[in-house]
């Protein structure tokens, strides 16, 4: 009678498992149908945030843009958050996980020529980070997420950014009040990145190296040469797995198939190498600066504090007078390891298993301020490939050629608005 009982309970578990599937298949294919539906209104929107693109701090016509599209999707709105800040609040009809996605909006300052058929009429200033994308795709997923109201259970909040580029806008929001305005149980968001149109990578922990730029202060010395070339070979006996090359040069290997960030052999895996020294007078002292890059968090918590113990057993010991880190505004998302299995398992369930790619490095040369929400609550950054090879588009940020495909804003839609549909459903 048990043994009977057992096979039933399995036999009914198995039931509901297809039919989840099967109903999970129906909805993506639905989302895709939306996406299409929607897809040329959207590359309207993103054609237009590039062509008035605003630098950090000065978003104000694209937040109030922001504003006036969610409003009309029927979205409760909070503007004016820790700057040009905007919130988007879609609530479901039953109870479920609370769910925020994070696009940010600004631009940047540069002086090189647009390479889009759309440039912007803002002199001087570009949308070379893919921060127009980023905030259209966080669009496309409110309008479509408004749709699949139907099928929401709990609470998705859309966190527009101001302020990415100086590192400031994250920690502005949250100062004014973000996590008082919205209580997410988990947070997410991406990144355009090198990789083919459409691909989606994701890394546990870490997924930028640390960015460091140590100061050391002494007293005047006759021997400044001397001083000079002892903090360097410190800073050397730090070196491993040294990255060579230039940043530039180093940046354009990212997607190599051998030795990018993608694949087990990559050479971003674990590295410490310097990007730059500098020795000079300052109010009557010597200050040494020295920048680096760093994938191991507890050999860069304890640089300062083992540079400043071979100073004092040196000559130099009576001229030392600090040794610290300086203020950055660099740091790495670190992304919750249970969440990151849990969006890839998801994910992959009705994603194209070839366009969901694992990474095995940490990127050197940038920085994101993610971090500070992921400081509050949980969540996975992730990067979103904007590349094509065919038409010669390259979505390196930051770079002079920066440009996207932009079929990626259906493909960003299209999966995370699936991908966020069942997060919010899950209360597990």
């Amino acid at each position: 009678m048990k043994l009977k009982f057992t096979i039933l309970s399995l036999l009914f578990i198995a039931s509901v498992i297809k039919a989840q599937t099967s109903n999970d298949k129906n909805t993506y294919q639905e989302i895709v149908a939306q996406t299409d539906e929607i897809f040329d209104r959207l590359v309207e929107v993103r054609r237009d945030l590039h062509v008035h693109p605003e630098i950090s701090k000065q978003e104000k016509k694209t937040s109030q843009k922001i504003a006036n599209y969610l409003k009309n999707i029927g979205l409760e709105v909070k503007t004016n958050i820790g700057g040009y800040g905007v919130v988007g609040i879609l609530k479901g009809g039953k109870q479920g996980k609370k769910i925020a996605w994070r696009a940010d909006m600004d631009a940047i300052k540069t002086t090189e020529p647009d390479v889009v058929s759309f440039p912007s009429k803002n002199k001087g200033v570009r949308h070379i980070c893919g921060h127009d994308v980023h905030t259209t795709i966080a669009l496309g997923l409110a309008t479509i997420l408004a749709r699949q109201k139907h099928n929401l259970k709990g609470t998705v909040y859309f966190i527009f950014q101001p302020a990415e580029e100086t590192f400031t806008g994250a920690k502005d929001m949250i100062k004014n009040g973000l996590f008082e305005i919205i209580q997410p149980d988990e947070i997410y968001g991406l990144h355009i990145g090198p990789e083919k149109s459409g691909v989606i990578s994701y890394k546990a922990n870490e997924l930028f190296a640390y960015q460091k730029t140590l100061k050391a202060t002494f007293k005047p010395t006759r021997n400044e040469k001397e001083l000079a070339s002892f903090m360097n070979t410190l800073l050397k006996g730090f070196d491993r797995n040294p990255i060579k090359g230039t940043p530039w040069e180093t940046i354009h290997n990212i997607s190599d198939p051998e030795k990018g960030i993608a694949n087990k052999e990559t050479i971003y895996k674990d590295y410490f190498f310097r990007s730059g020294a500098k020795f000079y007078k300052a109010q009557n002292t010597l200050v040494y600066t020295a920048s680096f890059f760093e994938t191991d968090r507890e050999n860069m918590l304890s640089i300062p504090l083992k540079i400043k113990q071979q100073i004092v057993q040196s000559k130099f010991k009576d001229l030392l007078i600090s040794v610290a880190y300086l203020p950055d505004n660099s740091g790495t998302p670190i992304n919750n390891p249970k969440l990151t299995e849990i969006a890839k398992q998801t994910i992959e369930g009705f994603y194209n298993k070839e366009m969901l790619q694992p990474l095995y490095g940490q990127v050197p040369y940038f920085g994101e301020d993610f971090i500070y929400y992921q400081q509050k609550v949980p969540g996975v950054f992730f990067f979103l490939g904007g590349s094509n090879k065919e038409k010669g588009i390259k979505s390196m940020p930051h770079t002079p050629n920066f440009a996207v495909d932009e079929n990626t804003i259906k493909y960003g839609v299209q999966s995370f608005s699936m991908f966020i549909l069942k997060r919010v459903n899950n209360t597990i």
